[in-house]
């Protein structure tokens, strides 16, 4: 099992780094569908939206980052993913910076992004964050000839564990994919990709090769009758 995933991101997630307290609080729920819920706002100064979503799994928290993690299996349940390349890593597997490969419709080339991650977690409340945003060093890797590269990517995902088991899962972030590519279609998959990403989640997450899962970093919520 490799490290890691995105958001995602947008698109993934599409995920400098948007902290979960600087999603816009003039949300507007744009879905509302098999326990999934999607808003969007407006990013400053931009025609793009940005997005949250929401959903709720039975899970580990260990478990959810297991399956961020596994960059092998990513096109299982992360939409319109088809690659994800792990650049380099910290010591203590906490901090990643990742190429994320986005499959764009016909007639659109694919898109990369070059993504710093870290994974952190709340010592009061146990709420896991995996943040994201578009790495500095870029530059330092050429473009993959299958791809434009994305000149700005920010988002993240969280894990709030919940009682009996549940945790409260959440991605959110908004991207420029760069080149010519309509406002209209960038803000379509803002619904589609994270809607399909979390249904893909769902399917997914209960698997005992991620809830056996343990990490060091990672304390898990004692259980709630």
């Amino acid at each position: 099992m490799r490290w890691f995933s995105p958001f995602f991101l947008m698109l993934v997630c599409l995920i400098n780094p948007v902290w979960a307290d600087e999603v816009p609080t003039d949300l507007k729920l744009v879905l509302d569908k098999q326990n999934i819920k999607i808003w969007t706002y407006q990013v400053p100064k931009s025609t793009l939206y940005g997005f949250k979503a929401v959903t709720t799994v039975k899970s580990s928290l260990a478990g959810l980052v297991g399956l961020i993690a596994d960059t092998e299996h990513a096109d299982r349940w992360l939409y319109r993913t088809s690659g994800i390349e792990v650049l380099r890593r910290s010591e203590n597997n906490q901090a990643f910076t990742i190429r994320v490969i986005t499959d764009f419709p016909w007639p659109f080339t694919d898109r990369e992004a070059l993504v710093d991650v870290r994974i952190s977690q709340d010592a009061k409340t146990e709420k896991v964050r995996i943040d994201s945003s578009e790495s500095p060093s870029s530059a330092s890797y050429p473009v993959k000839e299958c791809c434009l590269r994305m000149p700005m990517v920010q988002g993240y995902w969280s894990f709030k564990p919940l009682a009996n088991g549940m945790v409260e899962v959440t991605m959110a972030g908004h991207a420029d994919p760069g080149g010519r590519i309509p406002t209209g279609a960038v803000n379509f998959l803002i619904q589609e990709h994270p809607y399909n990403s979390l249904k893909g989640l769902r399917k997914v997450i209960g698997e005992p090769t991620y809830q056996k899962l343990q990490y060091p970093y990672i304390h898990e919520l004692a259980s709630t009758p």
